[in-house]
C-alpha cells in the first residue's frame, strides 16, 4: 500500500528527529512491517544526504569583507572643495551591519543545526531503548557469547562493535539488536545488571553529541565514551553510579580503533 500524505509527513519528521519518543517507536514498528515504507525512508534519507553538502556552503566568500572595506576607503577620499555626503557614511554603516548580522545569523544557524542534530541522536537513543523494553525481548539475537554477537552485525550495519564479556564484573552480555539513529542503521549491544537492561549503541564519532548535552530522560540515564572513530552510548534505568562503572569497565576492555 502506497503511503498517504500524512505518512509522508510523519516519515519526514521521523528522519528529522522531530517526533516524540512514542511516535518514533510507532514509526519504527511500521517500518519493520512495511517494505514500501522502508524504501521511501531510504529514498528520503539519500536525498537528505545529497543536498546536505550544498546547504553547508558558506554564504559569504572568503575575503569579501576585506575587499568591501578597501573599496569604502577608496570612495571616501573626496576633494576638499566638495560638500561631504552623509549618505556615504550611512551606506558604510549599513553595509557593515548587514555583513555582521549575516555572519551572526549564519553562526547561530549552524549552532542551531548542531543542537537539533544532537537532540535527534539522543531522542533516537532513548526511543530505541524504550522500544526494546516494550518488546518481548530487548534484542534481535540472544547470546552471551561475544564471538556470536559481534559477527552477527556483519552485513547488517556498517559497524561491527566489540562485545566484551563483562559477566565476571556483574554485567552479563545478553545479545544485540539494530537501532535507527538519524536515519541510519546502527548496532546496539544488550547487557543485563540484575533486572536492569543496558543498551550500548555505537555511532560514528562525528555524529555524537557533546557530553554536556546528555540528560536523564524517561527515567533512564546515559553514559558516553569514545574509542577511536566510534562513540559508545550506554542507556539504562540503572542508577548513575553503576552505569558509570559499567562504562568505565567497557571502555577499558574495548580496543581503540586507529
Amino acid at each position: 500500500m502506497n503511503p498517504d500524505d500524512k505518512t509522508h509527513l510523519m516519515l519526514a519528521a521521523y528522519l528529522d528527529g522531530e517526533l516524540s519518543p512514542a511516535e518514533a517507536i510507532d514509526m519504527e514498528l511500521r517500518l519493520d512491517g512495511d517494505p514500501v515504507l522502508r524504501r521511501l525512508r531510504d529514498d528520503l534519507a539519500g536525498l537528505s544526504r545529497a543536498v546536505r553538502p550544498l546547504l553547508a556552503e558558506p554564504p559569504v566568500p572568503e575575503g569579501l569583507s576585506a575587499r568591501i572595506a578597501q573599496r569604502l576607503d577608496e570612495v571616501a577620499v573626496v576633494p576638499t572643495r566638495r560638500e561631504p555626503k552623509p549618505w556615504r557614511a550611512m551606506a558604510a554603516m549599513l553595509l557593515i551591519g548587514l555583513l555582521a548580522g549575516g555572519a551572526l545569523g549564519y553562526g547561530l544557524s549552524l549552532a542551531g543545526q548542531a543542537s537539533r542534530s544532537q537532540d535527534r541522536v539522543l531522542d533516537a537513543l532513548y526511543a530505541g531503548h524504550l522500544r526494546a523494553l516494550a518488546a518481548p525481548q530487548p534484542f534481535d539475537i540472544a547470546s552471551s557469547d561475544r564471538h556470536v554477537v559481534k559477527p552477527w552485525f556483519n552485513g547488517r550495519t556498517s559497524i561491527a562493535p566489540d562485545a566484551p564479556d563483562l559477566g565476571p564484573d556483574g554485567f552479563a552480555l545478553a545479545g544485540g539488536r539494530i537501532d535507527i539513529v538519524d536515519g541510519e542503521k546502527v548496532p546496539t549491544l544488550v547487557y543485563r545488571r540484575r533486572e536492569h537492561v543496558i543498551s550500548v549503541t555505537v555511532v560514528p564519532r562525528k555524529e555524537a553529541p557533546d557530553v554536556a548535552a546528555l540528560a536523564r530522560r524517561e527515567g533512564s540515564n546515559v553514559e558516553r565514551w569514545d574509542a577511536g572513530d566510534l562513540t559508545y552510548f550506554a542507556v539504562s534505568d540503572l542508577n548513575r553510579a553503576e552505569l558509570r562503572q559499567f562504562a568505565t569497565i567497557f571502555a577499558s576492555r574495548t580496543a581503540p580503533r586507529p
